[in-house]
């Protein structure tokens, strides 16, 4: 796993503490609606990248949900298994 994936996964984690513990405050809001705004993204890249998904091979389904959880850093690194990027 790359470190761009890692970075991602600690974000997303602090991001869900805050807003299970901070429900409350602006910083548990905030929190939440960065969560939302990023699965919607995400949720449109799935879509955005999913022939690319079929293409590389492998399991589809761990593809797409790479791509919903990690976005273009998943892409970028099928690319540069294809030799393409």
């Amino acid at each position: 796993m790359s470190a761009a994936k890692i970075v991602l996964l600690v974000v997303y984690a602090v991001l869900a503490v805050l807003a299970l513990t901070q429900g409350g405050t602006a910083a548990g809001a905030w929190a939440l609606r960065i969560i939302l705004i990023l699965v919607a993204v995400h949720a449109v890249e799935v879509v955005v990248f999913f022939r690319a998904c079929q293409r590389a091979g492998g399991s589809l389904t761990g593809h797409l949900f790479n791509v919903f959880l990690f976005g273009v850093f998943h892409m970028k690194e099928i690319k540069a298994a294809r030799g393409t990027g």
